[in-house]
């Protein structure tokens, strides 16, 4: 059997935690009186996602742990729409104008 993977695309937005993203609508790190919140929900396995400059939201398909740090963050990712989820290749966040590569580990979209 061969998997068919869709075409490489790349995304810019706001990394969030999904589950604080989907049901309270924050997009920061920090949400309300919790403070880096967003870390500790993708530290504790909870799916990362990207939220376009359109308002789209996806989920990542990558190491959440692997992005903790950059809830809140202007990122880019490349990979493949699956579903309405990103198969991610590679990530890169933005500091101070220049993009840089996240580590995702052994995983290789």
């Amino acid at each position: 059997m061969s998997l068919s993977l869709g075409a490489q695309t790349t995304y810019e937005g706001t990394l969030v935690d999904s589950k604080c993203y989907l049901g309270m609508n924050e997009t920061g790190n920090d949400h309300g009186q919790m403070k880096a919140c967003g870390t500790m929900c993708l530290k504790g396995g909870t799916p990362a996602a990207i939220v376009t400059k359109d308002k789209q939201c996806h989920a990542l398909i990558a190491p959440s742990g692997a992005l903790a740090d950059y809830v809140g963050q202007q990122i880019r990712v490349v990979g493949s729409l699956h579903n309405g989820a990103i198969l991610a290749k590679s990530v890169q966040v933005n500091k101070g104008g220049r993009w840089e590569e996240v580590k995702l580990g052994g995983m290789a979209g």
